[in-house]
């Protein structure tokens, strides 16, 4: 089982990343007004609107698409690994300075937070079983 994981973990992660990006691109372009208000957001323009679907359908929508390259592509899997682990640390960073320094949060953003350190800490054991997996390959190797 110990030996299996290192070769697994990685690119379940990335599955699951992949397809809950996935699947929140699709949510975001399908009812963007609804989630959106899910998230508090009311703009008093339509032009915000496309301003909000292009950072949220884009950026998710290439995490999800680069997560499951990774899985196609060897070359790609450490790079996608380490892309999750600094996009879900920025994202905790910056959600902590607004829920610890300035105050702001409810129970949806405490849960977001608690789910990006939980998706950074499996996102760095991922990455690290990933080198653990390449090195003793290259050790069976020479």
């Amino acid at each position: 089982m110990q030996s299996l994981t290192p070769k697994f973990l990685p690119r379940a992660f990335l599955i699951v990343n992949g397809l809950v990006y996935g699947a929140l691109t699709a949510l975001f372009v399908l009812t963007p007004r609804v989630w959106f208000s899910n998230l508090g957001i009311e703009l008093v323009d339509e032009m915000g609107y496309t301003e909000l679907q292009t950072m949220y359908i884009g950026m998710m929508g290439s995490m999800a698409v680069f997560s499951l390259m990774a899985l196609i592509f060897a070359s790609l899997l450490e790079p996608a690994l380490i892309l999750f682990l600094v996009n879900y640390a920025a994202l905790a960073a910056v959600r902590s300075w607004g829920i610890y320094v300035e105050g702001l949060f409810d129970d949806l953003t405490l849960r977001l937070l608690y789910a990006e350190l939980l998706s950074a800490l499996l996102a760095l054991v991922s990455l690290l079983s990933h080198r653990r997996a390449k090195q003793t390959s290259l050790g069976t190797v020479t």
